[in-house]
């Protein structure tokens, strides 16, 4: 996106500000697209795809390999600071701000030539705003991955706030089998639970533990969870341990959970999904009567040259 030329590369083809409904009709689309995929799977966006998301994750991956897991981490938090744990904590920080720096110019990298960039960037010949935007981002990254994390996701991203008007009873969540995992408590491996009086839950809380938002999903659906699944890969491993089956926490819908069928085709699905082929047929054809170049050949009304009385052809005096 050349803001300087006003104009937006996208390969071989550049677009100029008179194709702005393109863009429009693409942030149509994109829109639709989100509106049809949360009806069907839930905050599936929000758990995969999101930056915010995808970022706190590698984050979190270099903080378990340089820390610990999370148990491990707040016992040393606990306890007093080491030259060992000074050491990992500094090597955590310097991954998240190469990380957080390479983010920044990548994103830089799409406004000006991102192979000047990175050569200016690194023998400090960069201009003032290209290295002022970098720092920027480089110190939102860190903190909002490192620091943030679920604080953006439950109280700064309007996303979770609306996210109720496109769900229902047969849209895929996270959710907890009550029925199978109730009563909860310890138990020996070797014990039957239901000779004591218990569900499949053993109430271990890596559930929780492992959870982005820090939510227990088995107290239902929330509008925290961001459906990551990260609960459902940690019950599973516990239930392989026990030698239970797996999907006490799973993907499922309310239908399901209620012991009824899930309607996967229903009204408001189709319509999303009718609305959102349209604007993709109406965006192609947009795209496919832009013209590169416009030129028109036209005759100058003046005269271009004439003769004088000597013989010789001249272009008249402007």
């Amino acid at each position: 996106m050349d803001i300087g030329s006003q104009r937006f590369n996208f390969f071989g083809t550049t677009l100029w500000p008179q194709d702005l409904t393109l863009l429009a009709t693409l942030f149509m689309i994109a829109a639709f697209g989100l509106f049809f995929i949360t009806t069907f799977l839930g905050r599936v966006w929000c758990g995969y795809f999101c930056p915010q998301t995808v970022w706190t994750f590698i984050y979190i991956w270099f903080e378990e390999k340089l820390e610990g897991a999370a148990n491990k981490r707040r016992k040393q938090d606990q306890l007093k600071l080491t030259p060992n744990l000074i050491l990992r904590k500094t090597l955590k920080h310097i991954a998240w701000i190469a990380v957080g720096l390479v983010t920044a110019i990548t994103f830089v990298g799409y406004f000006v030539p991102v192979r000047d960039l990175v050569v200016e960037f690194f023998t400090f010949q960069v201009s003032f705003w290209q290295g002022f935007w970098v720092f920027f981002f480089t110190i939102c990254t860190y903190a909002n991955a490192g620091w943030m994390r679920s604080i953006v996701c439950i109280h700064m991203c309007p996303y979770a706030r609306f996210q109720s008007a496109m769900f229902d009873k047969d849209t895929f969540i996270v959710g907890y089998d009550t029925d199978r995992g109730e009563s909860r408590g310890p138990r020996p491996r070797k014990k039957d639970p239901k000779t004591l009086g218990l569900g499949d839950c053993i109430d271990c809380k890596l559930c929780v533990e492992v959870c982005p938002s820090g939510i227990d999903i088995r107290d239902g659906l929330q509008y925290e969870c961001i459906n990551c699944g990260a609960c459902v890969d940690a019950c599973d491993q516990t239930m392989d341990r026990m030698g239970y089956e797996k999907g006490l926490i799973s993907y499922t819908t309310e239908h399901k959970l209620e012991g009824h069928q899930t309607d996967i085709v229903r009204p408001k699905l189709i319509g999303y999904g009718i609305v959102m082929a349209v604007m993709v047929g109406v965006f192609f054809t947009l795209l496919s009567n832009v013209q590169p170049m416009g030129l028109d050949v036209l005759r100058d009304r003046n005269q271009l040259f004439r003769m004088n009385n000597e013989g010789w052809w001249r272009t008249p005096t402007p």
